[in-house]
């Protein structure tokens, strides 16, 4: 008798406990989260395929084609 007692103030304890537990983090913000790291990450992997060596050569060739234009 004494131990369904313990048992049922431990789960009332429990349920008391996550109820009032109320954390910076919900379910909402740690989904958003895990999505921002996805989409970071498929941005990376697009970009380390080549497409970022392009896009550098583009910047570098428009400074250089700039900087001759203004040395003469």
């Amino acid at each position: 008798m004494k131990k369904a007692i313990k048992k049922e103030l431990m789960k009332k304890s429990i349920k008391r406990f996550l109820k009032d537990e109320r954390g910076e983090f919900g379910v909402k913000q740690i989904a958003i989260t895990v999505a921002v790291i996805v989409v970071v990450g498929l941005i990376l992997t697009i970009l380390q395929g080549g497409l970022l060596e392009g896009i550098v050569n583009q910047v570098w060739d428009f400074l250089w084609e700039q900087i001759q234009n203004l040395m003469g």
